[in-house]
C-alpha cells in the first residue's frame, strides 16, 4: 500500500502541474462495452465511466454488416500478458483505472478481473474477438440534439454512444492437468490456428474430446450472457463459431462522441473531460495490480487451499484469520474508494493535492502494510501446518489439535488420557509442539519413524499426533505415551496465561422472535429506498423531527431530483459504498444479492426483510430467471416465512409480463396456501392521494386470469406510501434548497406514511401467522430440495449403521459426529484419503475443498458439514435388530424418494441412491485391498452389496405402484429426519443454514426494544 500511495501522490502531482496544459481532446474514443445497457444516444459519464440514460431522440440508426475476422489468441502461464487481465482483453487504460478503483462495476468479459485463481504454468488464456455488426446515427447525432436542444442532457455526460459494433467477445480460462499439458497445449495451438486462419471448424477425435474433457476446469467471460455458465470446452468454442451471424451477438465496443455540456457560467470555459496518456497512468496501475495481487494470493490461501489443508482441523484459528482478513480488506476498499474520488475529481479538473496529502500522510498505509505482513506470516505458518497434518496422516497418525479436546491448564493428568486413548488402550500417543520440532527436528524424526515401524510390524496399533501447540500446557520435551500408566504430568509446565482462540458460533433464532418477509418487486420500483424510508418513518414521528436529525440510510441511495424552474436534475448520492448495491448500470437491479434487514418492533418481535434483486432487468428473462433461482435457493434456508409482500408503482397500466412467472413460480416453491401471506405495497403514492391507483384493476385483472384463484387483495394487506419525503432528507444533505410550499407537500406526504407504516406493523404483527416448512409450506420443489440433501446423510448413516452390526459382536460402536463447516466445499472421492481405524474397521476421512479448487478428480458432492467419527468401546446402544430395521427403514425410504425425484424433476439423471451404494462399495473394497489384511471393512463391502440388491428389488416393486401423495413424501420426510445419526447430520446442515442467514443480516438499532 506504501508504494502504491506514493506512486498515487507522483501521478497526482504531476497532473496538477500540468493542469492547466491539458484540454480535452475533441476525438471520438472506442471503448470496450462492459455494460450492455448502452444505445445509440446513451449519455456517457467517462468521469466515472458509466451509463447515464439515453436521449429521447428519432431513431435513425443504420446497420452495417462487418463480418469481421476472428481473432483469436492463445496465452501461456503466468506472463506479461496475464498480469493485466483487464488490457489482455483489450479493455482501454482509463477504463481499466475506473475498473481497479471502483468506479464501474466490472460486468461481461471485464469480469475477469474478479478471476480468484492462482495463475500458474498450466493455465491457459483462449481469447476470442470477432465483429459480425456494426449500428450507427445515420445524421450526425449531436448537431440533431443542438437543434432539439440540450434539456434532456445530464451535467455529468462528457460523451454520447453514436456507434455500437456487435459481435463476440470472450476469453476462456483453462486450467491444464499437468500430466497432459503437452498434448492439450498441440490441441489448442491447432484450434487457435484454425480459428485465426478461417479455416474451418476441426472435427475432433474421440480421444481428443477425452483429453479435452481432463481439464481441471473452465471458466468463461464474455459479453454474450448465455457462455459463461457453459462448462465444456469443444461445446463453447462450437457455440461461438456456429452463432457467428446470430442476432445473439451482443455489444461489444462503443464509440464515444465528446459532448460539450451547458455553460453554467457566462464565463466558463468549455473543458469537460481531462485526458490523460497511457505511459502517465502506467505506474498507479502497476501498483495497483500488485496490490491488488497480494489481496488476491491471501484471500486464494484463507478461502481455498487452507480450508483444503486443514480439513476442518485448527478450525477457530482458521476462522479467527479469515475474519481479521476480511476487516483489513474492508479497509483497502475503503482506500480504492477514496483514491477513486479523487480520480473523478482530476478528471473534472479540479486540484486534489490537499485531498491526497491527508491520504499519504495517514497512518492507514503503515496498518494495511503491517496487516498485511502479519498474515502473510500466520498463513504461511497455517500452510506449514496443514501440509504436516496431511503427512502424517499418510505416515497412519491420527491428528488431534488438543485445545479442540478441550485439553487446558485445568485438566488433569488422568482426564487428557482419557481423552487420548478413548478406552482404546492399543494406542501410541505421539506429544508435541511446533517450538518442539523445530528445535529438536532429528529427535522429533527419529521418534516418528519409531513409531511408523511399529505399526508395520503390529498393524492393529492406532498412531495419534497429539499436537499442543496451541494449549497452555506447555510440553518439556518430546515424549510418546504408551499406556494409561504412564503419568504426563512430568512432561508438562502449566501457564497461567490464557490462549486466545476466536469462536464464531452462531446463536440459534427462536422461531417466535422474527417476523420474516420476502420483498419482492420489479426493477426500479424502488425496494430499497423503501427499505430505508420505512426505517426513517418508524424513528421519526414528524418531519421536523426527521430534519433536525441525519437521515437513517441503511442501504445506499442514488437517484436524479429535478432541482430548478429548467426541469435541471441532479444525481444524487447518499449513504457508505455497498458492493451489494450496483447503482451504475440504468434498468437493471441494483440489488444484487439477497440480504436481511432487522427492525426492532417491540419488546418481543423483530421484523426481517429480505431485500431481494429486482424482475424486469433489461438483462432479460435468462436473468429474471438466474435471480428468481437465487432468491428461492437463499429461502431455503429459513424454517418459516411470514409473509411475501410485493411492491409497486402506482397508475401501472400494464404489468411486468416477468410476473405471471414470477407468481407461478412462488406458488411452486411455496404451495397454494401461500396465497393468504401475500401483501401489497405501493411506493411513490402521494400522485394518487395514497391509493393504488390505475394500478390496481391491472392487478384484478391478472388475479382473475391467473389459474390459482382468490389471491387475496383488498385494503387489509395494502398499503400506500410515498419515497419521496425521504428523497427530501437525502437531497437536504446534498446541500439542495425548497421552496415552502415543496416543503409542505413533502411534510403531508410524511404524515401519511408514518400512518401507514403503523398500519403495516399492526399487520405483520397482529395477521401473519409463521408459514412453517413441512407444515403449511408444502411443495414439490421444496421436497426435491430437503431429499437432495438428505441423500449423502441417509448413505452415510446405511454405512455407520452396518459398521455398527459388524462391531457389535465386541460390544463397540462408531458415533458420528457431524460439524457444521463454514462454507460449502466439495467431497473429493479420491481413493487415496487418509484413513483412520476404528477397532478392526477402517475408514475413509472425508476430504474437502471449496468450490474452486483445482482437482483432478471428477466424483464430487456439495456439502455443508464435514463427518467425524468417534470410536466407543465396549459400549453398545443398540440390539442388532433394531440396527437391522434402521437400515432397513431408510433403504425403502430412499426407494421412495429415489421414485419422486424421477417423477417430479425435469433434468434426468443416474438413481443418485444406487450411485451412492456402488461408491460405498468400491470405498470398503479399496480399503480392504490397501490394507492387504483380515479387517472388518471386507465384511462391511459384502453387507452393502447385499443391501444394494434389496434397494434395486424395493425400487422394482415400487415402480408397479401408484404414486404416493405428496404428503406421504413429508411424512416420509419426518421419518428419516427423526433418526439419529441423520438428525445429526441434518442439524448441522440446519446450523450452515443459519450462519448463511446471519451473514446477510444488517441489524438496525439493536440497542433498543423499539426501533
Amino acid at each position: 500500500m506504501a508504494k502504491l500511495l506514493t506512486s498515487l501522490k507522483t501521478f497526482f502531482s504531476n497532473q496538477d502541474r500540468n493542469l492547466n496544459q491539458k484540454k480535452t481532446k475533441q476525438c471520438d474514443i472506442e471503448c470496450i462495452a462492459i455494460d450492455q445497457s448502452g444505445d445509440i444516444g446513451s449519455m456517457y459519464s467517462r468521469y466515472h465511466d458509466r451509463m447515464l440514460g439515453k436521449l429521447h431522440c428519432e431513431d435513425k440508426r443504420e446497420s452495417k454488416d462487418l463480418n469481421g475476422p476472428i481473432v483469436c489468441k492463445l496465452y501461456h502461464g503466468r506472463t506479461i500478458d496475464s498480469q493485466n487481465l483487464l488490457k489482455m482483453v483489450g479493455i482501454d487504460a482509463s477504463m481499466r483505472l475506473s475498473i481497479m478503483l471502483n468506479l464501474t462495476q466490472p460486468t461481461g468479459i471485464a469480469f475477469i478481473i474478479n478471476y480468484s485463481q492462482i495463475i500458474d504454468q498450466y493455465t491457459r488464456f483462449l481469447y476470442i474477438y470477432h465483429e459480425s455488426r456494426s449500428e450507427s446515427y445515420k445524421k450526425n447525432l449531436l448537431k440533431y440534439i443542438e437543434s432539439n436542444g440540450k434539456g434532456n442532457i445530464m451535467n455529468s455526460t462528457t460523451h454520447i454512444i453514436t456507434k455500437i459494433v456487435y459481435g463476440v467477445h470472450a476469453v476462456l480460462v483453462l486450467q491444464l492437468p499437468p500430466a497432459q499439458a503437452v498434448e492439450i497445449d498441440t490441441l489448442l495451438e491447432r484450434i487457435r490456428h484454425n480459428l485465426a486462419n478461417h479455416e474451418c471448424f476441426i472435427e475432433l477425435k474421440q480421444s481428443e474430446l477425452d483429453l479435452l474433457d481432463k481439464l481441471v476446469f473452465i471458466t468463461i467471460h464474455s459479453n454474450i450472457p448465455t457462455l459463461p455458465s457453459m462448462n465444456n470446452f469443444y461445446d463453447t468454442l462450437y457455440r461461438v463459431i456456429h452463432t457467428r451471424d446470430s442476432t445473439e451477438h451482443r455489444r461489444m465496443k462503443y464509440t464515444l462522441t465528446p459532448f460539450q455540456p451547458r455553460k453554467s457560467e457566462p464565463n466558463s470555459t468549455d473543458i469537460a473531460y481531462t485526458i490523460f496518456e497511457e505511459s502517465e497512468m502506467e505506474p498507479l496501475e502497476y501498483y495497483l495490480l500488485q496490490h491488488s495481487a497480494e489481496l488476491k494470493i491471501l484471500q486464494f490461501y484463507l478461502k481455498h487451499e487452507l480450508p483444503e489443508l486443514l480439513q476442518g482441523k485448527l478450525n477457530d484459528r482458521l476462522v479467527s484469520v479469515q475474519k481479521g482478513f476480511e476487516e483489513i480488506k474492508q479497509f483497502c476498499h475503503s482506500i480504492i474508494r477514496q483514491i477513486g474520488e479523487l480520480f473523478v475529481e482530476i478528471r473534472e479538473n479540479r486540484d486534489v493535492m490537499k485531498s491526497i496529502d491527508e491520504i499519504v500522510n495517514s497512518d492507514n498505509q503503515k496498518t494495511i502494510d503491517y496487516s498485511t505482513s502479519r498474515f502473510s506470516a500466520i498463513i504461511d505458518e497455517l500452510r506449514m501446518k496443514g501440509k504436516q497434518i496431511r503427512q502424517l496422516q499418510n505416515d497412519g497418525f491420527e491428528y488431534y489439535e488438543m485445545t479442540e479436546l478441550g485439553i487446558d491448564e485445568k485438566s488433569t493428568d488422568e482426564l487428557v488420557k482419557e481423552i487420548l486413548f478413548k478406552g482404546d488402550i492399543n494406542k501410541r500417543i505421539f506429544c508435541s509442539t511446533d517450538q518442539l520440532q523445530q528445535r529438536s527436528k532429528t529427535k522429533w524424526n527419529e521418534k516418528q519413524s519409531q513409531l511408523v515401524k511399529e505399526r508395520q510390524e503390529n498393524p492393529q496399533l492406532t498412531l495419534i499426533y497429539a499436537d499442543f501447540t496451541y494449549t497452555n500446557l506447555c510440553l518439556k520435551k518430546i515424549f510418546i505415551l504408551s499406556s494409561k500408566e504412564q503419568t504426563i504430568d512430568r512432561y508438562l509446565s502449566r501457564s497461567t496465561e490464557p490462549v486466545k482462540v476466536s469462536k464464531k458460533k452462531v446463536q440459534p433464532v427462536p422461531e417466535e422472535e422474527y417476523i420474516s418477509i420476502l420483498l419482492l418487486g420489479e426493477s426500479g420500483v424502488g425496494k430499497s429506498t423503501f427499505i430505508n424510508a420505512f426505517a426513517n418513518y418508524l424513528r421519526y414521528q414528524t418531519l421536523a423531527e426527521a430534519e433536525s436529525n441525519d437521515p437513517f440510510v441503511i442501504i445506499p441511495v442514488s437517484f436524479l431530483m429535478t432541482i430548478n424552474d429548467n426541469f435541471d436534475e441532479k444525481l444524487i448520492k447518499f449513504g457508505d459504498v455497498d458492493a451489494n448495491e450496483d447503482h451504475s448500470h440504468s434498468g437493471q437491479s441494483v440489488t444484487q444479492q439477497c440480504r436481511c434487514y432487522i427492525f426492532n418492533i417491540s419488546h418481543k418481535k423483530k421484523l426481517r426483510i429480505i431485500d431481494t434483486p429486482g424482475f424486469g432487468d433489461t438483462r432479460g428473462v435468462d436473468q429474471d430467471e438466474c435471480n428468481m433461482k437465487m432468491i428461492f435457493s437463499f429461502l431455503h434456508h429459513f424454517p418459516y416465512l411470514n409473509g411475501i409482500c410485493f411492491l409497486f408503482k402506482p397508475n401501472v397500466q400494464q404489468l411486468n409480463p416477468f410476473l405471471y412467472s414470477c407468481f407461478t413460480q412462488l406458488f411452486r416453491f411455496f404451495g397454494e396456501n401461500i396465497r393468504q401471506h401475500f401483501m401489497f405495497c405501493f411506493t411513490n403514492a402521494r400522485s394518487t392521494f395514497f391509493a393504488p391507483g390505475d394500478t390496481r384493476p391491472a392487478l384484478l385483472s391478472f388475479f382473475n386470469s391467473f389459474p390459482i384463484k382468490n389471491i387475496p387483495f383488498d385494503r387489509n394487506n395494502t398499503f400506500c406510501f410515498d419515497s419521496e419525503s425521504f428523497r427530501y432528507l437525502v437531497s437536504l444533505q446534498n446541500s439542495l434548497t425548497f421552496e415552502g410550499i415543496q416543503r409542505e407537500e413533502f411534510e403531508k406526504s410524511w404524515t401519511q406514511s408514518v400512518q401507514q407504516s403503523k398500519r403495516f406493523e399492526q399487520y405483520l404483527d397482529q395477521n401473519l401467522l409463521p408459514y412453517r416448512k413441512n407444515k403449511e409450506w408444502q411443495s414439490i420443489q421444496e421436497a426435491q430440495i430437503q431429499i437432495n440433501l438428505l441423500i449423502l446423510p441417509i448413505l452415510e448413516a446405511i454405512r455407520n449403521i452396518i459398521r455398527n452390526i459388524s462391531l457389535h459382536s465386541i460390544h463397540s460402536a462408531i458415533e458420528l459426529k457431524a460439524i457444521s463447516i463454514e462454507q460449502s466445499m466439495l467431497i473429493c472421492y479420491l481413493n487415496e484419503r487418509p484413513l483412520t481405524k476404528f477397532g478392526s474397521l477402517f475408514v475413509l476421512t472425508d476430504h474437502l475443498h471449496s468450490l474452486t479448487t483445482q482437482c483432478i478428480s471428477k466424483q464430487h458432492v456439495l456439502v455443508t458439514y464435514r463427518l467425524e467419527y468417534n470410536y466407543c468401546a465396549n459400549i453398545t446402544y443398540e440390539t442388532i435388530d433394531d440396527l437391522k430395521q434402521q437400515a432397513m427403514l431408510l433403504c425403502q425410504a430412499a426407494t421412495k424418494f429415489a421414485h419422486f425425484l424421477k417423477e417430479t424433476q425435469v433434468e434426468q439423471g443416474d438413481d443418485p441412491f444406487l450411485s451412492g451404494f456402488v461408491r460405498m462399495i468400491q470405498e470398503e473394497n479399496i480399503i480392504y485391498h490397501r490394507k492387504n489384511q483380515t479387517c472388518l471393512n471386507q465384511q462391511l463391502a459384502e453387507e452393502l452389496d447385499k443391501l444394494k440388491t434389496q434397494y434395486e428389488q424395493f425400487y422394482n416393486t415400487k415402480s408397479n405402484e401408484t404414486n404416493k401423495s405428496l404428503s406421504d413424501i413429508y411424512s416420509v420426510l419426518e421419518l428419516v429426519q427423526n433418526n439419529s445419526m441423520i438428525k445429526e447430520q441434518w442439524n448441522a446442515i440446519k446450523q450452515y443454514q443459519q450462519r448463511s442467514i446471519i451473514d446477510t443480516e444488517k441489524v438496525i438499532c439493536n440497542d433498543s426494544n423499539r426501533f
